[in-house]
């Protein structure tokens, strides 16, 4: 038999492996617990947290509180879920993801500007498939997706159509003894008008370089004009044409002209595109151009009778000089590193439901990007007028095409310099040249991509 003090030694050894075995099982019931939470908050589409770059307010007055408003109302609809909108800045948009996607953090819904802007990245790997993510079904109702497409895949859901229209100041046509309901149609009228303006005190054209965007912005509605075809577009980025060709960079001259003649506002250099469309919204320029959300906005404010919208003036003789300057804009899309992948989609998807589509045309005037939108909801003329501008056939945004470090270090600044004087158009177009080698020879991985992508595989 053993022992009294036997028993008990043995009794307190049984007493601790119990409760060791106890604890384990305890801290493994929690890990247990834990994994399982860690794995629903990651598959489960409507619980976690979703953190959203947005952009579009400078395209589309009010996106921005309608957006706000659209999450408010999925987090009612979806109690565990939680999104945190981080609205972007035009100058920083792009900058801003490259810096973030450095370090695989931020945001896992990130917008950019469509094509280059978008796939630049997609070929980097910091945009997540929505293979699996978003069905074609769903993909399938998305308005202006083949800018988006690399490798047969669409990477980046679009939110609404975006026109750049001619627009006009009946007033001031008036005032300058100019017809009130006609625009310029072709460059020489153009001129011709402008030097009507000019001799009656009217400032011909408002604009604003500050952001450098106008450069980019004439070059898409102006500047594509003596060329027959969006790959001839992509020759001068593959290699194939050098961008000092005239076809290419014969628009430097046209805004040479326009500035030396006075045909801008005096303060151009000093504010940015927006601001200029405040400008022209109060009078202070015949001209401008503009996007449908900001002639939405004018529609608002009571002065859809002032207005005038049409296409570019036609300043060349190729046939994009026919096609109208639309696109899609911005679009968002999933990043790589993204733990909630599932989640992003379900509120991508949703944004594209009819309810919301409605919802974003009644708040902002901007038309949405799926066909699913119904337009019976465009009531007004104007409005009716730019949507049968954006949905024609021929459709191009030069600006798209271009290599974002392209598009921000040679495109913008330069032409921004011949407008303000500092450059010459052969000079500008040099430079142009110079910061298209040199994203190919410092970039060659996209310069690689960018040439697969422009041969259609």
């Amino acid at each position: 038999m053993l022992s009294a003090l036997h028993r008990s030694k043995k009794a307190k050894r049984v007493s601790l492996v119990i409760g060791i075995v106890s604890v384990m099982g305890l801290v493994f019931s929690n890990t247990q617990a834990l994994a399982i939470s860690s794995f629903k908050s990651a598959a489960d589409p409507y619980s976690g947290k979703l953190v959203y770059w947005f952009w579009a307010e400078s395209d589309v007055p009010g996106s921005t509180a309608w957006m706000q408003a659209a999450i408010k109302r999925y987090e009612a609809l979806h109690k565990n879920i939680s999104i945190e909108l981080v609205p972007q800045g035009s100058d920083t948009l792009q900058g801003a993801f490259e810096t973030t996607a450095q370090s695989k953090s931020g945001p896992d819904i990130a917008m950019q500007w469509a094509t280059l802007p978008v796939l630049t990245p997609v070929w980097r790997g910091q945009v997540a498939s929505l293979k699996g993510l978003i069905p074609d079904s769903e993909i399938a109702n998305w308005l202006n997706t083949s800018e988006n497409v690399s490798g047969g895949q669409t990477w980046a859901m679009p939110l609404y159509l975006l026109g750049e229209p001619f627009v006009w100041n009946k007033t001031l046509f008036k005032k300058a003894g100019l017809d009130p309901n006609k625009g310029p149609t072709t460059w020489a009228e153009f001129l011709a008008d402008s030097a009507k303006l000019k001799a009656a005190g009217i400032t011909p054209v408002q604009m604003g370089l500050k952001d450098g965007a106008f450069g980019a912005w004439f070059q898409a509605t102006i500047g594509t004009q003596n060329l027959n075809s969006v790959s001839e577009l992509q020759d001068v980025y593959t290699g194939k044409a050098k961008f000092t060709d005239p076809k290419y960079s014969g628009y430097l001259t046209q805004l040479a002209d326009m500035s030396k003649k006075g045909y801008f506002n005096k303060d151009i250099a000093s504010i940015d595109i927006n601001q200029a469309w405040q400008n022209f919204a109060q009078g202070k320029g015949a001209m401008t151009w503009t996007t449908d959300g900001n002639v939405a906005s004018w529609v608002k404010a009571g002065l859809e009778k002032q207005i005038g919208v049409q296409m570019a003036p036609k300043a060349g003789t190729g046939k994009l000089a026919s096609f109208y300057t639309a696109t899609q804009s911005i679009s968002a899309f999933i990043t790589s590193w993204s733990k909630q992948k599932p989640a992003a989609a379900a509120f991508m998807t949703w944004l594209h439901q009819p309810a919301n589509l409605s919802s974003w045309y009644t708040a902002t005037g901007a038309f949405p990007a799926d066909k699913r939108f119904s337009t019976t909801a465009i009531k007004n003329p104007l409005m009716k007028q730019l949507f049968a501008l954006d949905s024609q056939p021929g459709q191009v945004w030069a600006e798209n095409y271009a290599p974002p470090q392209v598009d921000s270090n040679g495109i913008r600044p330069f032409a921004q310099a011949v407008i303000t004087g500092s450059s010459t158009p052969a000079k500008a177009a040099s430079d142009i040249q110079n910061s298209i080698t040199q994203w190919q020879t410092q970039q060659p991985a996209d310069f690689k991509s960018y040439k697969t992508w422009a041969s259609g595989k």
